[in-house]
Parts: structure tokens; C-alpha cells; sequence
């Protein structure tokens, strides 16, 4: 039970706050009987996470797979708990100042793998590490939140200043920049979890094989064999293993078409979303046959532009590429039906607006964009000519761009050159800013607005990467901290995506949907509309 300790004010808030969590969702069961065949072994589960880690170094994951793998080994103050809200994990419990800007947290008393105590001094190193300004965090902005955070990461200020405390070994305070209602889920984030000092110190490459990861979450990293499987066992020590069933999670590194195969060989037990993707031309017989499973999601695909190269440095350039693409098409026709069109950042179903801020299949505007552009000589006619479309190397995102290269040919008459990469290599690429154009995403670490507009809150933040800021648009965002009316708030969030829109340095195409497939007899499978996957509570059912 979480032992939360607060003015009876807070209480009420932090009560009807909750709920903007990213909602959660069991694993559904089904009421017909099951015609899967069990697991081999019934306490390993078999998922595939199609691609080798960029790394499993909590402070430096960026994509969702990383950061799906680290909650597995991995824990923090709090996790995200069965029923989909926060709960006290690592900590014991937490003292909330009547002014919500100080929170104190008492430690259990936990160990790590390597058999060391976990103590406050674990997070506080972790965090000042992040926000080193040459240390390669691209989530680092989540810890802005912090008093002092943000300086730091700037260079501004050192990082003995960061708002936090270690009282003793297992008594850590953490001061806010502001009050925030959302602090006990986003304490959930790896991007707050610990690492432990003295490994960290003695060997930065700690955590890049599993002879060397050390953990506290409830499972272990037993095998890493790179580019080809992982495995994970149950970690016996876990302050809560009582409630961790399975004693081995195996994961493939296979295509989405391989990882398919084996699911209906009964070699694995889950496929498709979040950790990997059902095959575009299966999505309609998986759906005709009753075994595709689908589950909202807080995920809005988009195109990054590099808004200091040519061409798209300028703002005509880019809105000309965006209004000449049609979306309807391509998620008809490459997609499936399966994503909803796309005009904003921010899923529609989150209140900032009511209508599509534009409508694309306008080539006749889009070519006049362009003849702006040459005739202001923001841009040449050379320019055009060498323009290449970056993309994380998959089946469905080649489909994507091909489709994307194939519109912009039929309205400008230019050729779009194609560049499918690896993982590892396409987000340092994106993150060094070696791009014209990246296909990405953006999945909400909770369900809030501000989660997705903080994303490109200055150019140096490391989930922005396009190098566009907007001082309007800072501001505007800072304003809407501080104010206590939720209609004022929306507004000025509404005002933030406008001018995100009206100056396109990332091109929006659609909000999206997971799908995936799993043998009936996995159970308790925790997932979230944030593309979060849990499988502490999973077990797999032998009575199937």
C-alpha cells in the first residue's frame, strides 16, 4: 500500500489527478476456449524484440524497446502499478510539503545484483550524470522538473546545485521548479531510476553486456548475446518478487515477418505491439480470424525536419512538403485503416483541438510554396535536387517512406533518395542532427498535452533534434505551469500547437494504434496507451 503523507488539500488533487495517467490495460482474456497451444515451459514467456538495444543504460534509452527491456530489469521510486496508477516502489513511502514543491521519499531497504546497498546517494549520482551537459541523455529533459535542472544541463550552473538531497542512506528530497501533478508518475520513468555509484564509477561501460548490467528490478539480465537474444530471470531479491511469476523471459531478435512464423509455431508467446510490429499485409487476416488484439495508443508518427539545411530552413519548403502528402491514402492503403489522420502533434483525443489545423492533397498550393521559396531565395533549385528521407530500418517504415517518396514525386516532380538505417546508428544520426528528413514518433510518457509540446520546448533538448525553438512558444509553455484554471491551461497549450504547426518543423501523418498477438495462456500483461509493457505480474496459465 502506498504511504503517502500530505495536507489533506493535496490529498483531494492528487486523487483526481491520477487519472491523467497513460491508461493501462491487462492483457485481455478471452471467453471462447482457448485453441493456443501452452509454452514448452510454462514459467518462461518468449517475446521478440526485433532488433538489438541502443543500450540499457537507464539515463541514455530513447527508444520505447530500451526503455520496455530496462522495466524489466530495472525499478524506480515508483512503478506503474496493476490497476494503471503509480504506486511506491523502491521507496517506502513519501512526505509531500503543503506547497507540493518538496517531496521526501524513505527508501526500502534493497540491494543490488552485484549485492551493494541501494541507497539515495544511487539516484542523486544517476541524475547529476544525466544532466552533465557532455553526458548523452536524450530523455534528460524529463529531470526538468528538478530545481535547477535545466541550468545545469545548459552548463549555467554545476550539478551540486540540482534540487535534491540525501538526508541519509535511505532518506532522498527532491525540490520542484514548480508544482506539478503528475511527479509520482513520472518518478516511474527510467529516466529517474538509479544506477549504482560505485559500478558506475569503477566501469562506465557497466552496462552494455550481462556479465557486467547490474539491476534492481524483478527480473536480472542473464544472457545478452548481441544483435541475436536476450534473457532475463527472476530476481529472487526483489523487494516484491512474492508477485513475479515468470522465472524467464526470453526475447528474439528477429523481422516482424520471422517473429510472426515463429508465434504461429508456437516458438513464441507475444507478437506486435509495443516491442515489435505486426506485418502490414497480416494486420486484416490476423483481424478476420479473431486474433489480433488492438490497444489505443499515444503515439503521433510524424517526419523531423533539419531546419538548418536546405531546403528546410525554410518554413515555405516545409509546409509545402506537408500539405502535398496524402494521408488518408497511405493509411488506407500502406496502413491498413489501422492509424487515424494526423494534422497536430498532440492526439486529437486530448482536447487541444477539434479540427485539423489543415488539409493535405493540395498540390497547387504546395508547388506556389515552393515557387515562394525560390523566388525569396530561401532556397535554389539545387537544393531540391538533393533531398533523402532517413527512416529506422523495418518493412512497415520503408513502406512509409516509399509511399511518402512516391507522393512528393507526383506533386513537385523531385526525387526523394531513401536511407533505411539501423537502430543504434539512426538515433545517433537524428541526435548529431545528420538528417534532412527522419520518419519518427513520439510516444507520451503520460497522459498529458505537455508531454508532447515540451518535446521541442528549446532546440537543445534531446528529443527535439530539428534545432527549432520559438521564444513565443517557450514562453507560452512556461506560462502554462503556473496556471491554475484548467480551460486557461488548455488554451494556452492550444496556442503552443498552433504555433508548432504554423512554423512545421516536424511534419505530422498519423496518431496511432497498437496491435499485437499472444498465445491465450499468457496472463496479467500489463500495457499501456503510453506503449508501456510490464510483465511483472504476467504468468502463463498451464490449466489453458
Amino acid at each position: 500500500m502506498m504511504k503517502i503523507f500530505k495536507s489533506s488539500l493535496f490529498i483531494g488533487i492528487a486523487f483526481v489527478l491520477l487519472v491523467i495517467g497513460c491508461k493501462s490495460q491487462n492483457s485481455p482474456t478471452h471467453p471462447r476456449k482457448s485453441t493456443s497451444t501452452p509454452s514448452k515451459n510454462p514459467k518462461t514467456l518468449r517475446i521478440n524484440l526485433t532488433g538489438e538495444p541502443s543500450t540499457l543504460d537507464p539515463r541514455k534509452a530513447r527508444s520505447l524497446n530500451d526503455l520496455n527491456v530496462i522495466k524489466m530489469v530495472m525499478d524506480g521510486l515508483t512503478r506503474i502499478n496493476y490497476q494503471g496508477e503509480p504506486s511506491l516502489a523502491l521507496a517506502e513511502e513519501v512526505k509531500i510539503s503543503d506547497d507540493r514543491l518538496t517531496y521526501t521519499f524513505t527508501l526500502k531497504k534493497i540491494k543490488w545484483s552485484n549485492g551493494e546497498s541501494l541507497t539515495a546517494h544511487d539516484f542523486i549520482y544517476a541524475w547529476r550524470k544525466s544532466l552533465s551537459p557532455n553526458f548523452p541523455s536524450d530523455n534528460a529533459s524529463l529531470l526538468y522538473v528538478i530545481k535547477n535542472a535545466e541550468l545545469i544541463k545548459q552548463g549555467k550552473l554545476p550539478n551540486s546545485l540540482l534540487g535534491v538531497q540525501a538526508l541519509d542512506e535511505k532518506t532522498l528530497t527532491i525540490q520542484l521548479e514548480k508544482p506539478i501533478p503528475y511527479l509520482l508518475e513520472l518518478l516511474a520513468s527510467p529516466s529517474f531510476y538509479p544506477v549504482c555509484a560505485k559500478a558506475d564509477k569503477l566501469n562506465p561501460h557497466w552496462a552494455e553486456n550481462a556479465e557486467t548490467y547490474i539491476s534492481c528490478g524483478p527480473f536480472k539480465l542473464e544472457t545478452w548475446r548481441h544483435s541475436d537474444s536476450i534473457e532475463v530471470v527472476k530476481n529472487e531479491e526483489y523487494w516484491d518478487s512474492q508477485h513475479v511469476k515468470l522465472k524467464k523471459i526470453s526475447m528474439m531478435m528477429v523481422t516482424p515477418e520471422t517473429g510472426l512464423n515463429m508465434y504461429e509455431n508456437n516458438e513464441l508467446d507475444w507478437e506486435g505491439s509495443p516491442l515489435s510490429n505486426i506485418p502490414l499485409d497480416a494486420l486484416n487476416f490476423l483481424k478476420e480470424q479473431g486474433k489480433l488484439n488492438t490497444q489505443s495508443s499515444l503515439l503521433t508518427s510524424f517526419i523531423r525536419t533539419n531546419t538548418q539545411k536546405a531546403p528546410f530552413n525554410s518554413i515555405h519548403v516545409r509546409k509545402a512538403f506537408a500539405i502535398a502528402m496524402d494521408r488518408q491514402n497511405l493509411i488506407e492503403h500502406v496502413l491498413h485503416g489501422n492509424a487515424s489522420y494526423a494534422s497536430g502533434l498532440v492526439p486529437a483525443f486530448l482536447g487541444l483541438r477539434n479540427q485539423e489545423y489543415f488539409q493535405d492533397k493540395d498540390e497547387t498550393q504546395a508547388k506556389a510554396l515552393i515557387e515562394k521559396a525560390l523566388e525569396l531565395k530561401e532556397i535554389s533549385k539545387e537544393d531540391l535536387s538533393h533531398i533523402t528521407l532517413s527512416f529506422l530500418s523495418n518493412e512497415k517504415n520503408y513502406r512509409i517512406c516509399q509511399a511518402l517518396q512516391e507522393q512528393w514525386k507526383k506533386a513537385f516532380n523531385i526525387d526523394i533518395q531513401l536511407e533505411a538505417i539501423e537502430g543504434k546508428i539512426y538515433f545517433n544520426k537524428v541526435s548529431q542532427k545528420n538528417f534532412q528528413l527522419a520518419l519518427g514518433s513520439w510516444v507520451a510518457d503520460f497522459r498529458d498535452p505537455i508531454n508532447f509540446l515540451e518535446v521541442f520546448k528549446t532546440r537543445d533538448i534531446g528529443t527535439n533534434n530539428t534545432s527549432w525553438e520559438n521564444q513565443e512558444y517557450f514562453t507560452k509553455l512556461e506560462q502554462s505551469y503556473t496556471t491554475t484554471s484548467t480551460e486557461e491551461r488548455t488554451a494556452i497549450l492550444k496556442e503552443c500547437e498552433q504555433i508548432l504547426i504554423q512554423e512545421m518543423p516536424i511534419i505530422p501523418i498519423w496518431h496511432g494504434t497498437m496491435h499485437y498477438v499472444k498465445n491465450d495462456t499468457v496472463k496479467n500483461v500489463v500495457i499501456s496507451d503510453c506503449g508501456g509493457i510490464d510483465f511483472k505480474w504476467a504468468f502463463i496459465d498451464k490449466k489453458i
